[in-house]
């Protein structure tokens, strides 16, 4: 009997304590975290969340939506790194492919894992042009199967659009159509499309940022500078939104 009550006890234990590492890993916290270091461009603080994230993780309170995150996280570093043209790029989105596995694996209906995969097996094709072959089929299969699960998701319509905008015209790219789902993007934001809880939320202040990118350089001043602050008003910490807005005025770079 004893051993018994002692086998149960440490049962017991042990749920309380992946309960309370749960919820110690608050995913909307985690999330806000992660998009204020890549609104301030801290590659630094997305490190730290990662590896804090990833301890959190290993003592329990694993899910399909905590695993997307620190996939996202490993995402917004890989971005980061790119645009410094960081040869750690390819690891974080690496990194951020296998995350999203176990996410899928977890959920298989995730449209939101789907889609981000897709931008991850996307940029891989770019840092690595010799797994193109391999990464852009994937990223394409991806995108496809989120958009089957989740036509209206903001953020699958949005990494869409980026693929259509990044993506070379001779394989399927095409800035315009890029520009229409960016669009689209923004108006499913303005009607609520981010409101449900217990989810991914973010993408509306990036949705802003593409179009009013695309805007430019169309030669629209007016519309990229209004896109531009809207940008802004959601993330006044934005910092790829103030250089836009500060391209509209300065001369062409």
């Amino acid at each position: 009997m004893r051993v018994a009550h002692w086998k149960n006890l440490l049962l017991v234990m042990a749920c309380v304590s992946a309960t309370a590492a749960a919820q110690e890993l608050d995913l909307d916290d985690l999330e806000s975290r992660v998009e204020y270091a890549w609104f301030t461009e801290d590659a630094n603080s997305l490190r730290n969340l990662i590896q804090s994230t990833q301890s959190a993780l290993a003592k329990g309170g694993d899910s399909a939506l905590a695993r997307y995150e620190l996939g996202f996280a490993h995402y917004r570093l890989g971005l980061m790194l790119m645009q410094k043209s960081d040869a750690g790029a390819g690891d974080a989105m690496g990194d951020c492919v296998e995350e999203l596995d176990r996410s899928m694996e977890a959920n298989e209906n995730f449209a939101d894992a789907y889609a981000l995969q897709a931008a991850c097996y996307g940029a891989l094709a770019g840092i690595r042009p010799w797994k193109a072959m391999v990464h852009g089929p994937q990223s394409s299969s991806r995108i496809e199967k989120a958009r089957k699960l989740a036509p209206d998701n903001p953020r699958v319509v949005l990494l869409d659009g980026v693929a259509d905008r990044e993506k070379p015209k001779a394989f399927g790219g095409d800035p315009a159509r890029a520009q229409t789902k960016f669009r689209r993007c923004v108006q499913i934001f303005e009607n609520g499309g981010a409101t449900e809880s217990g989810g991914p939320r973010w993408g509306a202040a990036d949705a802003y940022l593409y179009v009013g990118r695309g805007l430019r350089e169309a030669g629209d001043t007016l519309g990229a500078r209004n896109a531009l602050e809207r940008a802004l008003i959601i993330a006044p910490e934005f910092a790829a939104a103030r250089r836009e807005l500060r391209r509209l005025t300065g001369p062409a770079q």
